[in-house]
């Protein structure tokens, strides 16, 4: 997705009828009713456009069924909150998202057509501090000469195809540059689920985006794939994680991370200091880099023989990339 908080485009999805337990009435809740949304993605779509791929764009398919899923899924009172938890799933893969939210069967006492709210949301960006402001005249938000550490994982299908065609992906995006890759490495699943091994690696990029928008495009990739989030810790077909965004030129510092923390995204990684299966392909890439781990900054090499899960793991040597 080609810079989205340039957005001009609009895709838009209407009528998404979805029976709920959603009200402030018992009845309302025990014999649930229908309820429609639609919802306008404003967005670029000159990269889709000129790329004719789904990875560029926003995959409303999919969009439709996780939208689908919140409606169906936990009883709210009010069909405002309902409008505010779809709004914050949309801007995982657009910059500003308007939602509507239709209860024509509310307990009105008096003939009406419909009840609605309709609000408009931009996508959050990081928190105050962590980033430089724009320079004048700058109308992206937050995404100037970035480096990232992406960790890459996948156990299902073919994995160690799914991490080079994500590189491919990621490197022809035309706001993404793999600088560099790891080789895969076959690691035991974390999390106590009985599930196959995983086939990791790292991959460093730059990139013109934010955070945010970088973490777009690696949904929009992983969405291409078949991804779904239903069990944490679970089998994938593809995983894609940002590890660390730094300024260009200052990667390996743990001192220079990007900070953030909001619904979508929490950068550094809160658990990767402690993951053998993203630290040694990292370490292999990136052998001087620190890394700030529980008890403080620590060279990546040492953090790495603190990790527990480095027993199962194994440089496969296969190239994914570059």
């Amino acid at each position: 997705m080609a810079d989205r908080t340039r957005a001009g485009d609009a895709i838009t999805l209407t009528g998404l009828t979805v029976y709920g337990y959603h009200g402030v009435f018992d009845f309302e809740r025990r014999e649930g009713q229908n309820f429609i949304v639609d919802v306008t993605l404003h967005t670029d779509t000159r990269a889709a456009a000129a790329s004719d791929a789904l990875i560029d764009t926003a995959d409303y398919g999919t969009l439709a069924e996780d939208i689908a899923a919140i409606i169906a899924g936990e009883p709210l009172n009010l069909i405002e909150t309902l409008a505010e938890r779809i709004a914050e799933h949309c801007l995982t893969v657009a910059a500003r998202a308007t939602v509507t939210v239709h209860k024509p069967a509310a307990p009105v006492p008096v003939a009406f057509d419909d009840v609605s709210v309709t609000i408009t949301r931009p996508a959050p960006e990081a928190p105050a501090g962590s980033l430089p402001a724009p320079e004048a005249g700058d109308t992206r938000a937050e995404s100037t000469g970035l480096q990232a550490v992406l960790g890459i994982g996948a156990n299902l299908g073919q994995p160690l195809e799914a991490l080079r065609a994500t590189v491919t992906a990621l490197d022809t995006h035309p706001d993404i540059s793999v600088e560099a890759c790891s080789t895969a490495f076959a690691t035991k699943p974390v999390g106590g689920i009985d599930q196959p091994d995983f086939t990791n690696a790292v991959a460093i990029v730059t990139t013109e985006l934010s955070p945010l928008q970088l973490l777009g495009v690696c949904q929009g990739i992983e969405l291409a794939h078949g991804r779904t989030r239903e069990t944490r810790w679970g089998p994938r077909t593809l995983d894609i994680d940002l590890i660390r965004c730094t300024r260009t030129g200052s990667l390996d510092d743990a001192a220079a991370e990007i900070t953030c923390e909001t619904g979508q995204l929490v950068l550094p990684h809160p658990r990767a200091a402690e993951r053998a299966f993203v630290l040694a392909p990292w370490a292999q890439l990136r052998p001087t880099a620190t890394v700030t781990t529980a008890s403080g900054t620590a060279p990546i090499t040492t953090a790495l023989t603190r990790a527990d899960d480095g027993g199962g793991l194994r440089d496969t040597g296969e190239a994914i990339g570059l």
